[in-house]
C-alpha cells in the first residue's frame, strides 16, 4: 500500500492573519485533512469521504498526494 496525505484548499479552509494595524485579514490556506494508506488516490479519497471522523465536513477542493 502507498501512503497519501489529503489537503483541503478553497473557501472551506481559511485562517485569519493579524496585520500590523491590529486588524485580521483572511488568508487562503491548505489544511491537512488526513494521512492514510491506500492502493490508489481514488481509494484514499473514498476512505476520507466515507470516514466517520470527516462526516460533518464540507470539502470544496480535496487534494490527494502520494507521499514517498
Amino acid at each position: 500500500m502507498n501512503k497519501y496525505i489529503l489537503l483541503e484548499i478553497g473557501k472551506s479552509a481559511y485562517t485569519e492573519f493579524k496585520m500590523k494595524n491590529g486588524e485580521f485579514e483572511e488568508t487562503q490556506d491548505a489544511i491537512l485533512v488526513d494521512e492514510l494508506e491506500a492502493n490508489s488516490k481514488e481509494e484514499a479519497y473514498e476512505k476520507v469521504i466515507k470516514s466517520p471522523q470527516h462526516k460533518n465536513k464540507i470539502f470544496n477542493n480535496l487534494i490527494v498526494k502520494q507521499v514517498i
